[in-house]
Parts: C-alpha cells; sequence; structure tokens
C-alpha cells in the first residue's frame, strides 16, 4: 500500500516537469485576463525546485481596466503563492489523486468557488454602469416630467409657440435669475404668440421647471416638428430674452449660440441676428 502511494506521489510530481502555461493579462481598452487567486500552499516543487501553491484561475473581462464579467476556469499549480504570470493546469484525475494522497485538503470541493475579493473585482465595473444607467434613467425621467409639467403651464399652443416659450424660460435660467424686464418681455411675447394672459406667477413656473444646463438633445428638441422659419422665430425671442435687461452676459450668449447650433442655424446666420439685438438700444 505504501509503494502504491510513492507511486501516485510520483505521477502527481512529474506533471509539473513540463512546460507551464502563461496567463493572460489584461490589457487595452477593452480584453480579457486569467488571475488566480491562492487556494492553499502544498508540498510540491517544479523540476527547478520552486514550491507550488494551489490556486484558482479565473478569467476576467474587463473595459478601461473595470471587471464586468469574471467566470471559473478551474485549478492550478503556480509558484510564489499564485504571484505569477504561470501556471501547470490540472485536470480531474490529478486533483483526485491528490486528495488522496494529501497533497490537497481532502475535502476541497471537485470545481473552485469564487471569493468575495474575486467577485468584487470581477464584477464592479459591471455594478458601475448599472448604477450609472440607472441614475441616467432616473435623471431622464425627473426631466421628462418637468417637461411635462412646464409645458402644462403654458397651455394647448401651437408647436413653434410652445418651443418658443420654453427656450425663452431656458435662456431666462441661463443666468440664474429671472428679472422683471424678461418677465414683462415674456408675457409680452407669449400673448403675442398665443393670445392668453401669462402672469408674473404662471412664468415663474415655467421658470423654475426649466433646466440649468440644457443638454445638446435638449437643445435640438427646442425645434422639433418646427419649419425653418419657425426654428429662427424660436432664436429670434430667445435673443429677446437674453438682452432684456439691457447686457446679455456671456452664459446667455453661450445659451444662444448652443441653441442656434441645436436648431441647425448657421453660424452667419446666427451672428447676424446676434449683431442686429445687441444693436438695438437698451
Amino acid at each position: 500500500m505504501r509503494f502504491a502511494l510513492l507511486c501516485a506521489v510520483a505521477l502527481l510530481f512529474t506533471m509539473f516537469s513540463g512546460q507551464d502555461a502563461q496567463a493572460g493579462r489584461a490589457g487595452g481598452v477593452w480584453g480579457t485576463a486569467e488571475q488566480m487567486s491562492l487556494v492553499t500552499p502544498t508540498d510540491v516543487t517544479d523540476n527547478s525546485g520552486q514550491p507550488l501553491a494551489l490556486c484558482h484561475l479565473t478569467k476576467k473581462t474587463h473595459i478601461m481596466f473595470a471587471g464586468v464579467w469574471r467566470s471559473s476556469i478551474g485549478y492550478v499549480m503556480a509558484p510564489n503563492n499564485c504571484d505569477s504570470d504561470s501556471y501547470y493546469s490540472i485536470n480531474a484525475e490529478q486533483l483526485a489523486m491528490g486528495k488522496v494522497v494529501g497533497t490537497y485538503p481532502a475535502d476541497l470541493p471537485d470545481q473552485p468557488s469564487m471569493s468575495i475579493a474575486d467577485m468584487i473585482s470581477g464584477y464592479w465595473g459591471l455594478g458601475a454602469i448599472a448604477v450609472f444607467l440607472l441614475v441616467a434613467v432616473v435623471k431622464s425621467a425627473r426631466q421628462a416630467k418637468r417637461t411635462a409639467q412646464r409645458h402644462a403651464q403654458m397651455g394647448d399652443v401651437h408647436p413653434a409657440a410652445l418651443r418658443a416659450m420654453d427656450a425663452m424660460c431656458h435662456a431666462a435660467k441661463a443666468d440664474g435669475t429671472l428679472d422683471p424686464s424678461e418677465i414683462a418681455l415674456m408675457a409680452d411675447i407669449a400673448k403675442q404668440m398665443t393670445g392668453e394672459t401669462f402672469d408674473e406667477a404662471r412664468i415663474r413656473r415655467m421658470f423654475d421647471m426649466a433646466e440649468a444646463k440644457p443638454t445638446e438633445a435638449q437643445f435640438a428638441a427646442f425645434g422639433t416638428g418646427l419649419t425653418s422659419d419657425q426654428k429662427r422665430m424660436v432664436l429670434q425671442a430667445t435673443l429677446m430674452i437674453a438682452a432684456a435687461d439691457g447686457n446679455m452676459d456671456d452664459d446667455e450668449a453661450l445659451f444662444a449660440q448652443k441653441l442656434a447650433r441645436g436648431l441647425g442655424i448657421n453660424v452667419d446666420e446666427f451672428m447676424t441676428m446676434f449683431q442686429a439685438m445687441n444693436a438695438k438700444p437698451a
């Protein structure tokens, strides 16, 4: 019996005398990498006399080095307590033999399970993406709700009038304040476009629900369904609000530029309208 065990141990040792495999390393924006974690040290050495440890080999998929998925490959043997670029593969028969002769713990599972650290490292990028998407969805839902509430304040008006009033509210919010001159002008323009009376309280509610920093998509939405002439009307009304207090500051000017780009109005035409507006006396 002792002779048989010695033979088994000898066979187990010979499996580490061949060429080892190379563990893949992470690289690039997108890719995969093989990584090892320590399961248990052993008394086994390779053909150069290096002590080998039993390791759990996994493959991690990453994006910008952030793990988005990790899968288990199985057990391997590697030097330096698994902190190595190379390893020796183990098949099921070799694993069973190692448990019989005491090289590995007798209660070692046939298939390794991932540790908490492996799971965190392997999936934290996926979790971060999920959180980012959730935040984006919540933010989008809130914006949609504010847009619906703002449009409800404007009433059942022509789309061109609605877009123009919406753009004016955002232009007024560009510098963070709603001046009496802006309120008066917005009420006058809204009256001309819709025939309705917009009092200060109603305009302030529209202003409060406007976005402080509209996205490119929101700037483009100001022109949704409008003709070229109607888009020019939206930009003209916005420029009037931006200059209502006699001083178009940098934030208001930048808002007007982004609006023109979102509406598809070229730079030359925008500059002509902008200069004409600034040429008017306060």
